[in-house]
């Protein structure tokens, strides 16, 4: 069993799971992925009781924007002395498009499968 820890409570967790047994923290990891070689890997996704398998890529438009804003601390003089973190944040934009291999022996776009 491959383990890493959850970023909720720090519990290890089976990565072939979709939720830390501890705490109940969802996660998607996708680190397998590298969002700007564009090749192309089969999508699962659970929509209610419908599950759809897709070969997709990554939207060549991704984007991941990380910033933050920071207070200056000045004294009298109005001179900066530090800075202080007020905020940060990470914002990911990554969408996905289907994709039909024909070389593939049978090519599809999707298969949707019920959870019973």
């Amino acid at each position: 069993m491959a383990n890493r820890n959850c970023p909720n409570c720090g519990a290890p967790y089976d990565i072939n799971l979709n939720k830390c047994p501890y705490c109940k923290t969802s996660y998607f990891d996708l680190t397998a992925i590298d969002i700007y070689n564009r090749e192309p890997f089969y999508l699962k996704l659970k929509a209610g009781s419908m599950i759809f398998t897709s070969k997709v890529m990554i939207k060549p438009d991704a984007l991941i924007t990380i910033s933050q804003d920071s207070v200056d601390c000045v004294n009298n003089m109005g001179t900066i002395l530090s800075k202080t973190v007020k905020s940060k944040s990470v914002d990911i934009d990554i969408g996905f498009q289907s994709v039909v291999d024909w070389n593939d022996k049978n090519p599809v776009l999707y298969t949707v499968s019920y959870e019973q």
